[in-house]
Formats: C-alpha cells, sequence, structure tokens
C-alpha cells in the first residue's frame, strides 16, 4: 500500500473516530455536567465574546441595560431541561443585534462553550459541536444529575 493511501486512510480512520464519539455522547443524552466543549474552544470563545457580545451583556457577562446576564442564576435557570440546541438556535438567530447572521456557527459555539465555563460546567475532551442534530441531545442542566 502507498505511503498516500496510508496516510489517507489514517486521516479517515480519525475522522470516522471521533465522528462516532460526538454521535455516541448525542445518542446517549448528554448534558452540560458531562463536559461538553473543550478548553480550548472556551478561550477562543472568550475572544470571539469580548469583541461581539460584550457591548451589550458586559466584559464579565453582568448583562448591560436591556441585555441580560449570562451567569449563573436566573440565566442558567432559564434554560434548565432543555435541549441546548435551543439556546445555540436563539445565539444564531438573535446575536449581535446588528448582524445576526455575520458570525459563523462555528463561533457561536466557541461563545457558547465560553458561557457555559463561565457557568461554571466542567470542560471535556471533544469540543462543542454547532449541528443542532448534535445540540439537540445535549441536556442543558441547572444542577449537577446525582450520580
Amino acid at each position: 500500500m502507498k505511503l498516500t493511501h496510508r496516510i489517507s486512510l489514517f486521516v479517515a480512520t480519525g475522522i470516522l473516530g471521533l465522528t462516532m464519539q460526538n454521535s455516541a455522547m448525542a445518542q446517549q443524552g448528554a448534558n452540560v455536567w458531562d463536559g461538553v466543549y473543550t478548553k480550548a474552544q472556551a478561550v477562543r470563545g472568550e475572544e470571539s465574546y469580548q469583541e461581539r457580545c460584550s457591548a451589550c451583556h458586559g466584559a464579565q457577562m453582568q448583562g448591560i441595560e436591556e441585555a441580560p446576564t449570562l451567569i449563573q442564576g436566573a440565566f442558567v435557570y432559564n434554560w434548565d431541561g432543555m435541549p441546548v440546541s435551543i439556546l445555540f438556535q436563539r445565539l444564531r438567530e438573535t446575536m449581535p443585534l446588528d448582524d445576526p447572521k455575520g458570525t459563523s456557527r462555528k463561533i457561536k459555539a466557541d461563545i457558547l462553550a465560553y458561557i457555559m465555563s463561565k457557568n461554571n460546567f466542567p470542560e471535556g475532551q471533544r469540543p462543542l459541536p454547532y449541528q443542532n442534530s448534535q445540540l439537540k441531545r445535549i441536556q442543558w442542566n441547572a444542577l449537577k444529575p446525582a450520580e
């Protein structure tokens, strides 16, 4: 087998494995306490948040005027029991107010990962997906489920 074919096979196997892991996580009914984003994704999300969101929601997500806080309390409980896809869809369709379609799904997933990190949901080994079909299988739970 030629080296290029071996490399292609190796890459395809790796991609298939990652896709299967994400699919397995989604099918198992993951929740935000299962580590559904990576630290690197949250770091990217912080930069994007500061650039695109902080003017309305505040540098510390504390909320400004009519823009709500994005941390703790009412925010966390507002989404309790819902699939993450609903919050993601809200971000996709309405934020930022001046140009909601001007930010890619991937960047919005990074921002959502940052929001999760600021709300003390644990990081994991795989990035938060940006496809609604996968996000709808991740539940937002305000409280950590009993183990």
